[in-house]
């Protein structure tokens, strides 16, 4: 009987069986294991990620940059100020962030276009600001750009050729490469509406824009047409009537006023000699009135005095004769305005 069929026998004491030890044997991958598939896709991974890192470090940085269309500054300037160099990665270049960069840095830069060249260069194509118009602030100008850029401040003269604003009340804390800020907002949008609108129309001889009181606009042009837009209220169509009467309406030796009334309305021209005297007829009609108010009052108690002390009955009568003649002179009007001439319907 084989021991694994012999039963325990009562009494008998228990054996424990030794159980046998195994021990196991440990297999070594080899790539021979591997499936060819499995290897090939690895190893392209890897490369690729090589390939990447190496890209956004090693590879595509910038040799060389061509800048165009800027005259006002140099070729180190403009890099200096787009923090480009060689060791800028074109594949992490944001082009949005230097090209903000380089309008905001650079006051007379008002546009920058940059594009990328692989494997390993830059185009940087600018536009420069052009200098539009000057802003007076009590005898100190701020220049500006069409755009409404400041390009220069605290001068002490404007600059040739260019139109001076007057009432615009510039804010202290402007700064070249800022737009404009005024202390009433509304007139800093007059000022680009006025430039831009002035461009577009080709009214090159306008030489002084007044909007102290931004309801009551008024253009100097040529030196010898004062010209009254009103209120900004559709600006560029009653520049468009202006220019049509000063192209085709007037004659090119007129010199007075220009008022727009409105687009309904029309625009009237009146000569320098009405103006002259309308205004003359102002002056005087005030001298009069402030003449009247300087006269002194007559001094009634004194008068009350001398009329207690004098004996009535001592007083001579006095002598009956013809009243004297009344002279009633013309009221002090304004003369109605001569050769004034009205274009309506434009």
């Amino acid at each position: 009987m084989s021991s694994k069929n012999k039963k325990q026998r009562p009494g008998e004491p228990i054996t424990l069986r030794k159980r046998k030890k195994h021990t196991k044997k440990r297999r070594r991958i080899t790539l021979d294991m591997i499936p060819p598939r499995i290897i090939m896709v690895f190893g392209v991974t890897a490369a690729v990620v090589i390939v990447v890192i190496m890209s956004f470090t090693l590879f595509f940085n910038v040799k060389q940059a061509d800048i165009k269309g800027c005259e006002l500054y140099t070729y180190d300037q403009v890099l200096v100020m787009s923090g480009v160099s060689n060791k800028t990665n074109l594949l992490r270049m944001d082009t949005d962030v230097i090209e903000q960069r380089l309008v905001k840095g650079l006051p007379y830069i008002e546009g920058a276009k940059v594009t990328k060249r692989f494997p390993d260069s830059i185009d940087i194509e600018l536009t420069e600001a052009t200098q539009r118009a000057s802003l007076d602030n009590d005898g100190r100008y701020t220049i500006v750009s069409s755009q409404g850029v400041v390009l220069e401040t605290d001068r002490k003269a404007p600059i040739s050729g260019l139109p001076v604003i007057k009432g615009f009340e510039e804010e202290s804390d402007t700064t070249p490469g800022d737009e404009i800020k005024s202390k009433d907002n509304l007139k800093a949008k007059i000022v680009k509406t006025l430039l831009s609108s002035i461009d577009k129309l080709g009214l090159t001889k306008v030489g002084e824009i007044d909007i102290t009181d931004r309801t009551n606009i008024v253009l100097r042009y040529d030196d010898r047409i004062d010209i009254y837009i009103g209120s900004s209220y559709d600006m560029e169509y009653k520049l468009e009537q202006i220019k049509y009467v000063i192209d085709r309406g007037v004659n090119s030796s007129f010199r007075g006023v220009l008022r727009c009334y409105g687009t309904d309305v029309g625009i009237s021209a009146r000569p320098e000699s009405a103006v002259k005297s309308r205004e003359e007829a102002k002056a005087a009609k005030q001298k009069t009135e402030t003449k009247k108010q300087e006269e002194p009052a007559p001094d009634t108690e004194q008068a009350q005095q001398q009329a207690e002390n004098t004996d009535p009955e001592a007083a001579e009568p006095a002598a009956v004769t013809d009243p004297p003649a009344v002279t009633t002179a013309p009221p002090e009007t304004e003369p109605p305005p001569p050769e004034t001439t009205t274009w309506a319907g434009w």
